[in-house]
C-alpha cells in the first residue's frame, strides 16, 4: 500500500458486508472523515484512514465519536506490531482499530468502543 487511497476501497467493501452506504470524505462537525458508513440518514461509523501516523490518526478518530456510534483508524496491517504495542490508547478513547490486509481484507484488531463504559462491547 503506496497511499491512503489504497486504503478506501477495501474499508468501503468492509462497510458494504455491514449493510452500510460507505460515503467519502463528507464534512461533518467542521471535520472531515475520510470514510463514513451510512444507514438512511444515520452515521453509524466513521474511518479515518493513514499509511503512518498512528498519533494523528487516533486524535482524528477521536474527535468522529463525537457524531459516530463506532469510530475507526485503518492502517497496513504492517502496522500492527506498533498499534498493539499503543492498544490502551486507543481502549482510553474509544476507538477502534482495522487492519488492511495485502489482499484487501480488512481485520477488525481493535472494537470500536472499547474501554468506554457503555460503548462497544470489547476487543477482538
Amino acid at each position: 500500500m503506496n497511499t491512503e487511497e489504497d486504503l478506501r476501497a477495501p474499508i468501503r467493501a468492509w462497510m458494504t458486508l455491514r449493510g452500510l452506504e460507505p460515503r467519502d470524505e463528507v464534512q461533518k462537525c467542521g471535520k472531515i472523515p475520510d470514510v463514513l458508513g451510512m444507514r438512511g440518514s444515520d452515521i453509524e461509523v466513521a474511518v479515518e484512514l493513514k499509511l503512518s501516523n498512528w498519533r494523528r490518526a487516533l486524535y482524528q478518530a477521536t474527535i468522529y465519536t463525537t457524531f459516530a456510534p463506532e469510530s475507526y483508524i485503518a492502517m497496513p496491517s504492517g502496522k500492527e506490531g506498533v498499534l498493539r504495542k499503543n492498544i490502551q490508547e486507543f481502549s482510553r478513547w474509544g476507538v477502534g482499530i482495522l487492519l488492511v490486509h495485502s489482499n484487501n481484507a480488512v481485520s477488525e484488531m481493535h472494537k470500536s468502543g472499547s474501554g468506554i463504559p457503555g460503548r462497544g462491547s470489547g476487543s477482538r
